[in-house]
Formats: C-alpha cells, structure tokens, sequence
C-alpha cells in the first residue's frame, strides 16, 4: 500500500513539566523532614508499617512527578493511526477506513476539558499543551482529538491510507 510511515512526538508543554518537578520537589522536601527530625518519635516510634507505607507512597508520588515531567505523545500514521502517551500506556490504534472525518483544530486546555487524557462528550482529547492537532471522527466509536506538530500532514497521510477527510 504505503510505504511511507508519519512519525512524531510532541513533548511535554511548559504547565506539565512545572506540575511535575513541583511533585518532584515536594517528595523530596517531605523525605529530607522524615530523616532530619525524628526526634518527636522518641516517645511513639513508628512502626516497621508506617514506614513501609511513607516509603511507598513517596516512590510512587515521585514515580508520578517523573512521569508527567517526561510525558509526551507520539503519534503514527501507518496502516493504522497509533496515538500513544508515553511513559502511561494510554494507547489508541483506528484503522483509517473507520475514520469518517479527520479536520485540523486548534487545542487548549479550554476546549479540551484540561491537560492531559480527558474524556469529551462523545469522545477522548489527548494533550500536553496547546497548539494544533487533529480531531478524528470514528464510525461506531468514540472520537479522537490529539495535539501532533504536523496536524495537515497527519490528516494528509490518514486521506492517502483511505480515510474520510473533511
């Protein structure tokens, strides 16, 4: 069919990498606490679970903080359409021949109900930060808006792999 394959990625915006090294730094913050004044639990040590759960729920919190630090969308046109957010493993593949519509829009968290993966009346939105992208209509399902850098290239790629495009 197509030999050629549209690849990109589109990074973590501004607002996202700023939420994430925040929980980055207050994990940090409230671990150094921990080990640097324990002397209010001479009369009440913790025990082996209170520690265990603190431990936890700092590598997580901090796991989070990370991960919306580095997140990032990589969108691929082949002989599917492939939006993944890494490092979740949010991951949507469509057959173009299901696509009934594929137009370029203008994204904001705004118009998108917030950043991040959110769910829109009668569909998903998927992105980091504002900019264009690219709305999918789907016959029988859900549809599909997500922010690339090329949204003319994608719709472009979707229409020469048998997709309706407005």
């Amino acid at each position: 069919m197509h030999d050629d394959v549209h690849q990109e990625t589109v990074r973590s915006g501004r607002f996202m990498i700023v939420i994430g090294l925040s929980t980055v730094g207050l994990v940090l913050a409230i671990a150094a606490l921990v080990v640097a004044a324990p002397s209010g639990w001479q009369e009440w040590p913790p025990s082996a679970s209170d520690v265990g759960v603190l431990v936890v729920t700092l590598a997580l919190t901090l796991a989070v903080g990370v991960g919306t630090a580095l997140m990032r969308i990589q969108v691929r046109v082949d002989q599917v359409l492939e939006v993944r957010v890494r490092p979740l493993w949010y991951r949507r593949r469509i057959a173009p021949t299901q696509i009934t519509s594929a137009t370029v829009v203008q994204m904001t968290g705004a118009n998108s109900g917030g950043w991040g993966i959110r769910l829109v009346p009668g569909g998903t939105a998927v992105l980091l930060d504002g900019g264009p992208g690219v709305q999918v209509e789907v016959a029988g399902a859900r549809s599909l808006r997500f922010r690339c850098n090329d949204p003319e290239v994608v719709v472009e790629a979707l229409r020469a792999r048998g997709a309706s495009v407005d």
